[in-house]
């Protein structure tokens, strides 16, 4: 038998809170020693008075950070009062986006996990949308510096999760590629490590600057207070019930006839249009889901969900393909890569295409699900306006 003591601390990056776990004795024993090991622990339970552990380290460690397990998720679940005025409605969500992005400013500079970033980034994108398309709420100056501001935090932190993105599909990389070309795809890792450093280091910069500090305390200041009754935008105390039905019936309305528009032969620009007007619709209808039947709301969340996997991935491989030939062509100039890396990633551009000219042929059946005469009757008798 072997009795390891093991030692931990835990770090909770967002409060600052750190400090030692309780230590724990652990029993490794060969194969078939079962028996003697639980003979031994009974023997430390009694003569030693120690007690067998009940919870994983991690469980203990997020308790020690006053934390735990599901107190944090990116899951839209706003309880909204129809009758509510919007710009209060607006607000609540808008708060809740905000906590979400200062929960992952730490682990996004310290890059202790790529997730952090990509939550900090979708809450910023969900953020501008709301601006966007709750309309009429807030005084149009306000929402003009909101937009730009969450604009430039958009920007300042998309080189890093690009990269991080790329670094995460290297494993899908390999597999498409025939076993004998896969060694030769070890530069462009050390590249993308290298360029990952130096994008995490201005990312960092960004979220430690200044600029972003004043953003972050003037929204807050903003969001925490209370909605002005003189001289207010036209739609701020309508019902948030009210607002929702113009915006999202709108927003539908503009996927609809941006989908039917697009052909065999439009280009992926249109495409990226759809896909900006699809995610629009897809965050309003997830802020507004309460309040609307679930049963009704959720198969069109889904349903838009199917059809923005479409459109993304058509987009993304062609973004993926354009930033490999990129950076074939600086690792080629830098001396980073020989002839048969080349070839390697020549090839890998190469099936990346092939895949992306799949999803576009598919959009046609994806968008026919979407626009199907049952789905169109669901969306005009959730959001259609009266009158």
């Amino acid at each position: 038998m072997r009795l390891l003591v093991v030692v931990g601390e835990f770090r909770e990056p967002t409060r600052g809170r750190s400090g030692p776990l309780a230590a724990r004795l652990r029993l490794e024993g060969l194969p078939g020693h079962a028996a003697e090991a639980d003979a031994l622990a009974a023997v430390l339970h009694k003569d030693l008075a120690l007690q067998r552990a009940r919870t994983s380290p991690f469980t203990e460690a997020l308790a020690a950070a006053g934390r735990r397990p599901g107190d944090y998720s990116t899951k839209l679940d706003f309880r909204l009062d129809p009758e509510a005025r919007a710009d209060e409605s607006a607000k609540a969500i808008l708060r809740d986006l905000l906590a979400t992005i200062e929960a992952n400013i730490e682990g996004a500079k310290t890059h202790l996990d790529p997730e952090f970033l990509h939550d900090l980034r979708v809450a910023t994108r969900r953020t501008r949308s709301a601006l966007g398309q709750i309309r009429g709420v807030f005084p149009p100056e306000r929402v003009a510096h909101g937009k730009a501001r969450f604009a430039w935090l958009q920007q300042a932190t998309g080189e890093a999760r690009d990269l991080d993105v790329y670094r995460l599909a290297l494993g899908d990389y390999l597999a498409a590629l025939p076993p004998a070309l896969r060694p030769h795809l070890a530069p462009l890792e050390d590249h993308l490590i290298a360029r990952h450093r130096e994008a995490q280091r201005r990312l960092t910069e960004a979220l430690e600057s200044a600029e972003f500090h004043t953003l972050i305390d003037d929204w807050r200041a903003f969001l925490a207070a209370p909605a002005t009754t003189h001289d207010a935008p036209v739609n701020a105390a309508r019902p948030i019930k009210a607002e929702a039905d113009a915006s999202l019936w709108r927003l539908y309305r503009r996927v609809r006839d941006e989908g039917r528009a697009i052909g065999p032969d439009s280009p992926p620009a249109d495409l990226h249009e759809l896909r900006k007007s699809a995610k629009k619709l897809r965050y309003l209808m997830e802020f507004f889901r309460r309040l609307y039947p679930k049963d009704e709301i959720a198969p069109l969340i889904k349903l838009t969900k199917a059809l923005l996997d479409n459109l993304g991935l058509f987009q993304d491989l062609a973004v993926q393909g354009r930033f490999l030939r990129e950076a074939a062509r600086r690792m080629a100039a830098d001396g980073e890569a020989d002839t048969d890396t080349l070839l390697a990633m020549g090839a890998l551009i190469g099936s990346l295409l092939q895949r992306g000219q799949g999803a576009r042929e598919a959009f046609g059946e994806t968008f026919a699900r979407f626009d199907t005469a049952g789905h169109r009757a669901t969306f005009r008798r959730l959001f259609k306006p009266a009158g």
